[in-house]
């Protein structure tokens, strides 16, 4: 048998043993995030300035993507393989058909979100009958009916509700004066207490922590085919929150930068009313045997969703594939 032996040229030879050529790199895995304007998600940027994507082999694409409503189908098309947006949505998409999987947990609105009403209305039952503007879509929907139906005796309908495209309009709404009251989030929440004479919050996502849940949905193809992305995004996210609770001030910067008309000062007014999940918090989320599991949590706005007719299954089984 005639063996061909491979010859290399000395001057690549005695290269390749100084070191001074190295294989060629693996290209760059492009993979592509989208999630809305709001500080809770905003530590995916510290992750892109620092390099963590990068050093994972990941070319990390972020859109900011407004209208919430068009999240399912960007999930339906894979236009997008990671999505962020609260628990709330994130369920009520998989239960309809988008083909997601959770994650990881990133952050509970702790006071972030509110239902801001005038002097006049002093609790929700005085809403009978009064204008509430708020955006449907929104993750603070759940919220505002979660407590509309613990500590009231009304029922949806018997609210005129001004739907709006999000809650920013909502705010500026309510502060113009057309409305009775809104469901807001922050800056537009500490704006309007501070700006419209006898405005309060009636209620606030600190009375339900559990209400306002954000978390990170990857496409269930995509997590097949790329186990190893998936990974290390969350690895990503964890270092990102790690460095924003031990640098917090450089860590407002980077996230403000990654959005259009936001300070570090609004990043960092808005995280007075956020609490940010790490690694360990998002260890204790996903024990099941805890008594509020991430599991129990999103099982709770299931079956609501179920009993109002807007899910079609209350089965989280496959949407919690990637926990094990």
């Amino acid at each position: 048998m005639n063996l061909k032996k491979t010859v290399i040229p000395a001057a690549v030879l005695t290269a390749l043993l100084a070191g001074t050529i190295s294989a060629p790199a693996t290209a760059a895995e492009d993979v592509t995030m989208a999630f809305c304007t709001w500080t809770g998600y905003a530590p995916m940027f510290i992750a892109k300035e620092l390099g963590y994507f990068e050093d994972a082999g990941i070319n990390m694409n972020i859109e900011i993507i407004e209208d919430e409503s068009t999240y399912a189908a960007l999930l339906v098309q894979g236009s997008v393989q990671f999505l962020a947006t609260a628990q709330d949505p994130n369920i009520k998409m998989f239960a309809n058909g988008a083909p997601s999987r959770y994650v990881l947990a990133m952050d509970a609105s702790c006071g972030a979100d509110g239902l801001v009403t005038n002097a006049d209305i002093k609790s929700l039952d005085d809403l009978k009958g009064k204008t509430l503007a708020l955006d449907t879509a929104a993750s603070s929907y759940y919220f505002f009916l979660t407590a509309l139906e613990d500590a009231s005796s009304l029922k949806e309908e018997d609210i005129n509700l001004a739907q709006m495209s999000d809650t920013t309009e909502a705010g500026l709404a309510f502060m113009s004066g057309q409305v009775d009251a809104a469901i807001m989030w922050e800056p537009e929440l500490s704006e309007a207490l501070e700006s419209v004479e006898g405005a309060h919050a009636l209620v606030t996502s600190a009375d339900y922590p559990e209400t306002i849940l954000d978390s990170l949905v990857v496409t269930d193809s995509y997590a097949a085919e790329h186990p190893e992305v998936v990974e290390a995004v969350a690895e990503a996210w964890y270092k990102a929150v790690d460095y924003l609770n031990e640098n917090p001030e450089e860590a407002c910067e980077m996230m403000a930068s990654g959005f259009e008309e936001v300070t570090a000062q609004d990043i960092a007014g808005d995280m007075e009313g956020l609490k940010f999940f790490g690694r360990e918090e998002n260890q204790t989320l996903n024990d099941s045997k805890t008594e509020r599991s991430i599991m129990a949590i999103s099982q709770d706005m299931a079956d609501f969703w179920m009993e109002k007719g807007e899910c079609s299954t209350d089965d989280l089984t496959d949407f919690f594939s990637l926990l094990g």
